[in-house]
């Protein structure tokens, strides 16, 4: 599931705010969730 949804977030089709739901779910740890946003290849802010 992590590498799904760091794919959705990185090609912008996935908002973090969405993300935060997959942390809530379960689906990935906060960790992880920290990972894809701040990692490289997040994707820039406007």
């Amino acid at each position: 599931m992590y590498r799904t949804l760091k794919r959705l977030y990185d090609s912008g089709k996935l908002p973090a705010e969405n993300l935060k739901n997959a942390v809530a779910f379960g689906w990935i740890t906060a960790g992880e969730y920290k990972r894809i946003t701040e990692g490289a290849g997040a994707p820039a802010t406007a």
